[in-house]
């Protein structure tokens, strides 16, 4: 087991920290969740403020807490502890887990994994177990988990990681009625393009565009169990979270948020920055910035003084 100098991750951060509160001496050996960690060379973290805070740090067996800074801290300075104040204790511990206890990536091509001999593949990727391949392109330490599927015509850029399961570049679902009434596909013969730093989550699809691509932008992290439908845009780094659906032609802006299980209607636009609340059905426009929720999806202000008047109708309080 590793052991490394708190000096160390202080240097690490640098300037993300504000200021240290107790010793600044000692190992550490592992990360832990605050009320999982086990003893004094576990570092954890803490987004509480005030008692809560307070409280949760003296309970705490961890040596060192990256920790929001408050007044009640300097009440802890003798605890024992390490408490390491950053402005974002969350986003300052990840970059400590990922530069101090990961290991690296995995690299190279499974022997059971099908790859087509026109696709084109950097030499520095990851292709896992029964992963199936056709003419695609793969950009450099890019990871592909165990029997994912890569139809003709994607190309995927670099650094993205695409989980178990999911399938990129399968038509989507496009029929016109003849004058029968039966069913005429529309032949899709648009591909999927897939920008650096792209996480897809395991068992999610997403559909090739039937005419253009279907793009899924920089840094975009999509869920486990999602649906991209053909020709969709997601903004760059936009989060689409598990169970999602976006319907055909959607468009999503930068910075979006799309909750868990919400229903994006097709060939609508999602603007910049906008939430998606959970379980939202989005049937029209939304505008930049905007935090939408409910079924149709409205405003969230005018959406919670809606429940507020069913409640008072109901004489529910």
């Amino acid at each position: 087991m590793a052991r490394i100098e708190i000096r160390t991750a202080l240097q690490l951060l640098g300037d993300e920290v504000i200021r240290v509160v107790g010793r600044q001496e000692g190992t550490l050996t592992h990360a832990a969740s605050i009320w999982d960690a086990h003893n004094e060379q576990a570092m954890t973290f803490c987004s509480k403020s005030g008692t809560q805070a307070a409280d949760s740090i003296r309970s705490t067996k961890a040596g060192v807490v990256l920790c929001a800074d408050d007044p009640l801290l300097d009440t802890l300075a003798h605890s024992g502890k390490t408490l390491v104040v950053v402005r974002d204790p969350r986003l300052s511990f990840l970059r400590l887990v990922a530069a101090l206890f990961t290991e690296p990536g995995p690299r190279g091509i499974h022997p059971t994994a099908v790859i087509d001999s026109e696709a084109i593949i950097h030499p520095d990727v990851y292709i896992g177990p029964f992963a199936t391949l056709g003419r695609c392109e793969i950009g450099q330490g890019t990871v592909i988990h165990a029997h994912v599927h890569i139809y003709s015509k994607t190309r995927i850029g670099r650094e993205v990681v695409i989980h178990a399961g999911t399938v990129i570049g399968a038509d989507g679902f496009g029929y016109q009625r003849n004058e029968a009434g039966e069913f005429e596909k529309f032949t899709h013969v648009g591909g999927v393009v897939i920008e650096d730093n792209v996480e897809i989550g395991a068992n999610t699809c997403v559909d090739r565009g039937t005419l253009g691509d279907t793009i899924i932008r920089v840094g975009a992290k999509i869920d486990n169990l999602v649906h991209i439908a053909h020709n969709v845009v997601v903004g760059r780094h936009t989060a689409v979270i598990a169970h999602a659906m976006v319907g055909g032609s959607t468009r999503i802006g930068d910075h979006a948020w799309v909750a868990p299980s919400a229903c994006l209607r097709d060939g609508i636009s999602i603007g910049n920055s906008v939430t998606i609340g959970l379980a939202a059905l989005v049937v029209s426009d939304v505008p930049d910035g905007a935090i939408v929720m409910g079924a149709p999806a409205r405003p969230s202000n005018e959406y919670k003084r809606l429940i507020s008047a069913l409640k008072q109708l109901a004489g529910i309080q």
